[in-house]
């Protein structure tokens, strides 16, 4: 049985999927519904579409949260009305990583010099943040989310707080957001012991396996 999978990727623009035809493969943007008209072009979707929200280094910044309240609201609407022509299942928001600012947002009143990316409070402000869109998301780990060096020792200490901030099971996911329709990600999963330099992305061995099994299934 033939299945489309979208392939999420962190802070890229990979953002494609395919789909087989009697022809070959037809190409689907993950904004289908956008390339319609925006929000007028969901009332032309069919029960067995999907919409998915793509969200790419949020950086967020817990001094200035306005800024994403305001980029939320745009969503809103196009997330509750593509929820009433394909359904709560078929809608889906996916964050590219990179999800708290990479700086000192003086958060820590007993540490000015922490990193506000990948520490316990950055993660709980984007699951928050994530999960007030009225639809599941997933996220796809990018290069800061294991950035917690002043309150974690390792990368597994982080990824675990990670893991635990955002409800998920693993650093990969499979979601079926349509009939035959796959959204799939992996995430980095290290940082401080990255082979070359710990701004660089890496999916590790179990993942790859897993996504390679994945597609054989």
């Amino acid at each position: 049985m033939a299945r489309t999978v979208l392939l999420a990727c962190a802070s890229a623009t990979l953002a494609s999927a395919f789909a087989p035809t009697k022809t070959g493969l037809r190409s689907f943007g993950l904004g289908r519904a956008s390339r319609a008209g925006g929000a007028r072009g969901l009332a032309k979707m069919q029960s067995d579409e999907f919409v998915v929200g793509v969200l790419g280094d949020l950086h967020i910044d817990p001094r200035k949260m306005e800024d994403y309240e305001s980029g939320r609201a745009h969503w809103l609407p196009i997330v509750e009305d593509a929820k009433k022509k394909c359904g709560d299942s078929n809608v889906a928001m996916v964050s590219l990583g990179d999800l708290g600012e990479s700086k000192n947002c003086e958060h820590n009143p007993s540490n000015d010099q922490e990193l506000f990316a990948g520490t316990t409070l950055c993660h709980e402000m984007a699951a928050d943040f994530l999960g007030s869109f009225g639809a599941p998301y997933e996220v796809v780990g990018g290069n800061h989310d294991l950035e917690g060096i002043d309150e974690f020792k390792t990368d597994a200490e982080n990824l675990e707080a990670y893991l635990k901030a955002h409800n998920k099971p693993a650093a990969y996911f499979s979601r079926e957001i349509a009939e035959k329709t796959l959204l799939v990600g992996m995430g980095s999963t290290i940082f401080r012991d990255a082979k070359y330099t710990s701004h660089e992305v890496t999916i590790d061995d179990a993942q790859l396996a897993w996504f390679e099994q994945l597609v054989i299934d």
